[in-house]
């Protein structure tokens, strides 16, 4: 009998299994941007606009060296999700074991990666000197939690695999909480600044880890990890690999183009990298948002092209789509009503919340376009198809985004924030055409009717 927390995503009506899986691990999401987000309020509020700067320059080096590893748990959720669809449980079993050995290394490696690289990577994004320190100090900790942040999720995408983002979010909904607790005790009651709420978010990564350890030490049948068994499966890294390490490569490339743009971003001041700090953490929800819908539609493919689903695959980008428009329109009201009191809940610098809202109008009311090219994304790994998708988003987001920041962006007409923030939709509006031509191509390849599901 299938656990009430599973979700079959190969029979029944779509529209509602993908939001059973989505929202909450949309709402998964929100409640890890939570640690970040309370972090920035918290030193913002009690610390200080540089602080709060510090915090928010540290986030494009944090994601360019977890992206690579992070690509890896894309990898473990197909691969699973293909396994556990085409009922091969054994296999989905290697699957879980190689997944929870690879975390444990990978998570060491960046950890000893990210501390030999704080200062060169700081001094590559032109870190203003008021801001320097701070910066530097709140990384030295943060990555403490990082092995565990990899353990996370390598685990969690095991859960999604078989349609479970519920014990992902209750887990998350006391880590939140723990997070903010802590927060607020190391900065007000012990004064430890921008330290306090690096340890803070390290301790509740931690439980996080942990938490889902336990689930999958007592779950049983395929989901069940036996420590005692414990190894890594050649053929079946080797595949996680094939479809995570392009997936991996993509986020290193997002990052790296975003490191360029923080660097540009730098060089308007403190206050001016306060206010995109902000905004970026409020425009993080929108993405999380919209993400969830991409998880969805990569996990609901792969389950069903493990299945011979053919006929449901369709279906499922249709309603993909529909759910992305109804939160674009949400975020855009939002945005459009309440975006002077959301950046207020940050900062009493009146200053620093105009920058905020300047870039959340031009980057938020387009994020649809965002969204489809996530979730077609997200499609095309489905199918097992990751390589592709890579060379894409390095030629429509990552290396428009050079051109504009080494090319343009000296020139007088051209150097300006609002100037900056533009390039963001340009570069998604290209990419996601191009996908679209490539998610036809690709699906084309698959018969376009069901097929009786194979025993094994």
């Amino acid at each position: 009998m299938k656990k009430t927390y599973e979700i079959d995503m190969t029979e029944g009506v779509i529209l509602p299994k993908i939001l059973s899986f989505s929202f909450p691990l949309m709402l998964t999401g929100i409640l890890q941007l939570l640690f970040n987000a309370a972090d920035v309020i918290v030193v913002g509020r009690f610390v200080g606009p540089k602080a709060m700067a510090a915090v928010g320059t540290t986030g494009t080096i944090v994601n360019l060296l977890v992206n690579l590893f992070l690509g890896l748990s894309l990898g473990v959720n197909v691969c699973m999700a293909q396994c556990i669809g085409a009922g091969k449980k054994k296999e989905a079993k290697e699957v879980l074991s190689t997944a929870f050995s690879a975390a444990l290394l990978s998570g060491v490696l960046v950890f000893l990666l990210g501390n030999l690289l704080i200062r060169p990577l700081l001094f590559m994004i032109a870190t203003p000197d008021d801001v320097f320190q701070n910066a530097e100090d709140y990384l030295h900790f943060y990555f403490f939690g990082i092995p565990f942040l990899l353990l996370y999720d390598f685990q969690a995408a095991v859960l999604r695999a078989v349609g479970d983002t519920r014990r992902p979010l209750y887990t998350q909904m006391i880590a939140g909480l723990i997070n903010v607790l802590l927060n607020l005790l190391f900065v007000l009651r012990f004064g430890l600044g921008v330290r306090g709420v690096a340890i803070a978010t390290s301790v509740s990564e931690g439980f996080s880890a942990m938490v889902l350890f336990i689930i999958l030490l007592r779950e049983e049948d395929v989901l069940h990890l036996e420590l005692s068994h414990l190894k890594i499966y050649p053929r079946k890294l080797l595949r996680i690999f094939q479809l995570g390490i392009p997936a991996g490569i993509q986020g290193m490339l997002f990052s790296i183009s975003n490191m360029v743009i923080q660097s540009a971003l730098n060089s308007f001041g403190s206050i001016a990298i306060a206010g995109a700090t902000i905004a970026g953490n409020v425009e993080g929800f929108v993405y999380i948002s919209m993400n969830s819908v991409s998880q969805g539609m990569l996990s609901f493919t792969s389950q069903n092209l493990g299945a011979k689903q053919y006929g449901r695959i369709n279906k499922i980008l249709k309603n993909c789509i529909l759910v992305l428009f109804i939160m674009a329109i949400l975020s855009s009201a939002i945005i459009a009503l309440f975006s002077k009191q959301i950046a207020y809940l940050y900062t009493d610098s009146k200053e620093a919340v105009e920058y905020a809202r300047a870039r959340l109008y031009i980057i938020v009311y387009p994020y649809f376009i965002f969204g489809l090219m996530d979730t077609l994304v997200g499609g095309l790994r489905g199918f097992g198809c990751s390589f592709e998708p890579m060379v894409i988003s390095l030629v429509g987001i990552c290396l428009t985004r050079l051109f504009y920041v080494w090319i343009l962006f000296p020139i007088p007409f051209f150097h300006g924030l609002n100037q900056l923030y533009i390039g963001y939709p340009i570069s998604w509006a290209v990419t996601a055409i191009s996908l679209w031509f490539l998610y036809r191509k690709v699906r084309n390849r698959f018969p376009h009717t069901d097929m009786t599901r194979e025993s094994v």
